[in-house]
């Protein structure tokens, strides 16, 4: 390929601008920063931590009495269906994070 027309590109010339007013000219906002929303989300989760550890600790006993009594039979079907569940949550984290 062979290029014959090789005049040179010229300045570029700056913009006129115009003169702003007052009315016209762009208000700024100031920056704030407020600590409130993330102590109330903080306290959200503690409540929520809280009651799920509740929660466990009292389907763990239940399932704990039905072993001692010889009425626990699992469904190896739910089983197998939340080990499959927590294995791809696992795959998705560490494709995630990159391990």
């Amino acid at each position: 390929m062979m290029i014959k027309n090789t005049t040179s590109v010229g300045g570029v010339e700056p913009a006129a601008s115009k003169p702003q007013t007052e009315a016209a000219a762009p208000r700024l906002k100031s920056d704030s920063v407020s600590t409130a929303d993330a102590a109330k989300a903080a306290a959200l989760a503690r409540a929520v931590q809280a009651n799920i550890g509740l929660s466990h600790s009292a389907r763990l006993a239940q399932i704990e009495g039905a072993i001692r009594a010889g009425n626990y039979a699992p469904s190896a079907s739910e089983l197998a269906d939340q080990l499959v569940s927590a294995a791809e949550i696992d795959a998705r984290l560490q494709a995630m994070l990159g391990g």
